[in-house]
């Protein structure tokens, strides 16, 4: 608490986003993984199978355009929260780089305010409270940019997933149909 502290307004501001972003990536790593757990034990054949069957048998293109907007529904809602991950991963270390950049102006504004006394101590210590900052922000970011990957990871598993499903279930229906058409 005490490094913090000392690095100030955006060292506060850091922090705070680094617990918002945690909070993040833990409800969407739970909800992802246990979303992937379901489909990977169920997978999406019975949702599909009640879409094809709520519009009745029309053309292969009506049925996969109604797949590909449901589809799309999921993905989306899979992806809530992931953008701020992403946001704060590229934030961060800008907000470190500002608390450094103000911590400078203030080393030099006190070096300045001395006259002809100037201690390199002061100095020093203006300087490192300034780095504080700098390395709260990739303490912040790094994390991040590894949990957004994983996160996206995860996505890219449950699409092929669905789009799997969804070919299955098309060659179920249509047979013969489906490979003919997307000739």
């Amino acid at each position: 608490m005490e490094l913090l502290a000392k690095s100030g307004f955006v060292g506060y501001v850091i922090f705070l986003l680094s617990i918002i972003t945690l909070g993040v990536f833990l409800e969407r790593v739970f909800s992802l993984n246990r979303f992937y757990r379901k489909v990977k034990k169920h997978g999406f054949k019975p949702e599909i199978r009640k879409i094809i069957e709520s519009v009745g048998i029309q053309s292969i293109e009506v049925i996969e355009n109604l797949l590909s907007i449901k589809g799309s529904m999921i993905i989306a809602d899979c992806e809530k929260g992931v953008g701020f991950i992403r946001l704060a991963s590229s934030i961060a270390p800008l907000l470190g780089l500002l608390g450094t950049v103000i911590g400078m102006i203030e080393a030099f504004h006190n070096v300045a305010g001395s006259g002809y006394n100037v201690n390199p101590a002061q100095l020093a210590n203006g300087i490192w409270t300034a780095l504080l900052t700098t390395a709260e922000g990739l303490c912040v970011a790094i994390p991040a940019y590894f949990g957004y990957f994983y996160l996206t990871n995860l996505i890219e598993k449950i699409e092929l997933a669905l789009k799997e499903d969804m070919e299955e279930v098309l060659i179920e229906v249509y047979g013969d149909r489906v490979q003919k058409e997307k000739r």
